[in-house]
């Protein structure tokens, strides 16, 4: 089953321009392989805590109400959205680095280890959203508006999930995220969203770390760091951390 394209302007840190992504939506298998299976947390449509409603506005997406595709088939009801086109800007010899530029688009700039999660519908009931609760390993650039200290938790929000609700298993997915795993550390650039106090998160701003090997959660990003040859996840956070302490001037 698919449906109606539509288009949508979306800001990610990775972009010198702006982003226009097309986005189409299947019926189908999402998970990535390889990968474990998300949990589907138990939920109840429409309750949530205040913080989860601002977030379940955060992300608009076209397409029927989960509910309604799950009338008209059986099992469980997996939908993705596919991957954007990225228009970016003409690049000049002025410009900082892609990676140095989303150091200083984002508010924030931290390792963080995934402890928890929390999904939810989103307020049109068309897709999922997905808090997690990330403890602070390391602060490579602060938020100026909010300070984070080590080992504080703060909470991050991206589009996608898996919940079950009323006994139906539901899950949404990104084509350009692949969704974090609960208990894995990570190198975050995040928004700030200081109606709630918690950060947004973007595929292209989210690098798992594992071991000494580093992976990009967004295709741009995961492009850059192959460009880079860059697969050495502390080599790449020393480079990141050069980056948040020269500044956005560039040279």
């Amino acid at each position: 089953m698919k449906h109606k394209n539509r288009t949508f302007i979306l800001c990610i840190l990775l972009a010198a321009g702006v982003v226009t992504t097309v986005t189409v939506f299947r019926v189908g298998q999402s998970q990535p392989k390889g990968r474990p299976q998300e949990r589907a947390d138990k939920v109840l449509e429409g309750q949530m805590t205040d913080r989860q409603k601002h977030h379940s506005k955060l992300f608009k997406h076209s397409g029927a109400k989960l509910r309604s595709i799950a009338a008209g088939q059986n099992g469980e009801v997996e939908v993705e959205e596919g991957p954007g086109l990225m228009m970016r800007t003409p690049e000049t010899s002025a410009q900082l680095p892609v990676f140095h530029s989303a150091v200083c688009n984002a508010d924030a700039v931290i390792v963080g280890t995934f402890n928890n999660k929390s999904s939810q519908l989103n307020a049109d009931g068309n897709f999922i959203f997905t808090d997690y609760q990330i403890v602070v390993d390391e602060v490579f650039k602060d938020n100026a508006l909010a300070p984070i200290k080590r080992d504080a938790v703060i909470t991050g929000t991206r589009d996608g999930g898996s919940i079950q609700l009323e006994g139906r298993v539901f899950r949404a997915q990104r084509a350009d995220f692949t969704p974090p795993i609960v208990g894995q550390r990570y190198l975050l650039f995040l928004r700030f969203i200081p109606a709630t106090g918690a950060y947004l998160m973007y595929g292209n701003g989210t690098f798992e770390l594992e071991g000494e090997k580093i992976i990009a959660l967004g295709p741009e990003a995961n492009n850059e760091l192959a460009k880079d040859a860059t697969n050495v996840s502390t080599t790449f956070m020393n480079r990141i951390r050069s980056f948040a302490n020269a500044g956005c001037q560039p040279q």
